[in-house]
């Protein structure tokens, strides 16, 4: 029996250091990189309409971009401010697949007085179920000649 499993020297795991040391930065950082669009959307898909609201407060409307190519949503934010001390820069961006049945034709934006942006779009109307007559093929016989 060896005493080596009960005595052996300490070892320590590089992997556990870094995981370690990048949980301490998390925590310590995550207070500064929030931004209010991703703790505050909400995502409304029933059978009337699509409409996605986001609060964009902390951005001015000529900072906003919306997107549409496709079913694809993309919403971005980008503001920077610069002063005689430094410079910061804050951004966003969301990209959405649009359901397959979303009028994309009649997607709308409105941004309110208090930073709430809503997208909406309304549901296409769905496709009436019809019956289908099955038609016969015709066989002609050969007559003899």
């Amino acid at each position: 029996m060896s005493l080596y499993h009960y005595f052996r020297p300490a070892q320590r795991s590089v992997f556990g250091d870094l995981m370690r040391d990048m949980a301490l930065m998390e925590r310590q950082f995550a207070p500064v990189c929030r931004i209010s669009p991703s703790e505050s959307s909400e995502i409304v898909n029933n059978d009337q309409k699509f409409a996605i609201n986001l609060n964009v407060s902390q951005f001015k409307p000529e900072d906003l971009k919306i997107n549409l190519d496709g079913r694809t949503l993309s919403i971005q934010g980008e503001q920077e401010l610069k002063t005689d001390h430094g410079y910061s820069k804050k951004s966003f961006s969301r990209v959405i697949l649009l359901p397959e049945d979303v009028d994309v034709g009649a997607v709308a934006s409105n941004l309110s007085e208090d930073g709430k942006l809503s997208i909406e779009a309304p549901k296409k109307e769905a496709v009436q179920g019809r019956s289908i007559p099955i038609q016969q093929a015709i066989v002609e016989e050969k007559s003899a000649e």
